[in-house]
Formats: structure tokens, C-alpha cells, sequence
């Protein structure tokens, strides 16, 4: 299992959050999610043998949130 910081954008309060949260906890190969909108960032552990990063990066989009940086987020 790995584990991955993504800094996002648009997460404004505990709703977002949550839902952020459980749309990347359906991904398969995802663990375990904990979203902070006070810090913008959601942490992801993750069997990339199932998904990788880029993976990850496009459920956060399609649940209408920004995933920030290139990639390199710890």
C-alpha cells in the first residue's frame, strides 16, 4: 500500500469533505481517504497495483474539485 498527499483545491467545509472522501473510497484499490478542507490537502492510501496517482487525480475532478499540483504533493 502506498500513500499519497494531494493538495486540492474547492473543499470549503466538512461536506466536502465527506464527499471527496467516500467518492475516492468506491475506487478500487483505495483504503483508506482523509480529507481536511482547513488544509486543502486529502490523504490517500492506495494498492497501486489497482490505481495510481493519475487515477486518484481524476475522481477528485469528476467530484468537481481541483487537484493541485504536478504530481510531486507529499
Amino acid at each position: 500500500m502506498e500513500t499519497i498527499e494531494i493538495r486540492v483545491g474547492g473543499m470549503s467545509c466538512g461536506g466536502c469533505e465527506n464527499r471527496l472522501a467516500s467518492a475516492l473510497g468506491r475506487v478500487a484499490g483505495v483504503g483508506n481517504v482523509r480529507a481536511d478542507h482547513q488544509t486543502g490537502v486529502v490523504r490517500v492510501m492506495f494498492d497501486d497495483s489497482k490505481v495510481d496517482e493519475a487515477g486518484l487525480r481524476e475522481q477528485i475532478r469528476v467530484c468537481g474539485y481541483d487537484p493541485l499540483g504536478n504530481g510531486d504533493d507529499t
